[in-house]
């Protein structure tokens, strides 16, 4: 995915909200970078993006792999983010869901299968296979799908995203023995027909978050925010009118 699977919500949330919005490293239209790989380095990464756009205490808005990244950070650093509002991610161990999203996580011999076959041809592969399960209503617009191939083919791309999930199983468990301590406020949400990441990840994740609230997009798959726009932009706005009425 890209900056561009948020396009259907700038409008209604520029209305609000002053907006920043950033491809994480070797993830949309940002460069590749072998040394923002793991969880951990890419939590790092977040507070140099803060730091470059002089935000302070912004709403974070981050499913998928911007889940863990966010709750890495916060877990360190939880007076830099007002809320979170995250989900459809694989953020509790073991990870459960489709069979594809358990060997990217688990197994080095198939991510190294996915990476040996090329960017051309795996990034293809990786996101043709991604957009098949990530869509339930939403159909975006080939320009688009454009944009997220491009993400995943583009040099250096798709070793940095295998790798990412590929770090789950040494630092997914130690996130865990955090979790209890973080205060920073956080909904999680949730596709209800995600079959790549099981809906299990987000009610455990919430159970072990403190101060976290759980709530499932309707008729939405995988990419819930972008499959079920109205429904999770409507979230986005209750919470953040409730944290700042609680600031």
């Amino acid at each position: 995915m890209s900056v561009l699977t948020y396009r259907n919500m700038w409008s209604r949330l520029a209305e609000r909200f002053d907006l920043v919005a950033v491809d994480l490293p070797n993830h949309g239209g940002s460069d590749a970078a072998s040394d923002v790989t793991t969880v951990d380095e890419h939590a790092a990464f977040l507070g140099r993006i803060l730091d470059h756009f002089e935000l302070e205490r912004p709403h974070f808005v981050g499913p998928d792999v911007g889940t863990p990244t966010v709750l890495r950070f916060v877990a360190d650093h939880p007076e830099r983010i007002a809320s979170v509002v995250g989900g459809d991610a694989g953020t509790v161990s073991p990870v459960q869901g489709d069979l594809t999203f358990r060997l990217l996580v688990n197994s080095r011999l198939f991510g190294l299968a996915v990476r040996s076959l090329g960017r051309r041809l795996g990034g293809r592969i990786y996101v043709r296979a991604a957009n098949r399960i990530g869509f339930h209503q939403e159909r975006p617009p080939k320009a688009v799908l454009d944009d997220f191939r491009d993400g995943s083919t583009g040099p250096g791309k798709l070793r940095g995203q295998v790798g990412f999930l590929g770090s789950y199983p040494g630092i997914v468990p130690r996130m865990m023995e955090s979790y209890a301590s973080i205060r920073t406020p956080v909904l999680v949400l949730h596709g209800e027909h995600d079959t790549f990441v099981a809906m299990s990840n987000s009610t455990r994740l919430s159970e072990l978050l403190p101060n976290s609230e759980f709530a499932v997009i309707p008729d939405a798959a995988h990419y819930s925010w972008e499959d079920g726009t109205e429904v999770y932009l409507q979230h986005i706005l209750d919470w953040t009118d409730r944290i700042e009425a609680a600031r």
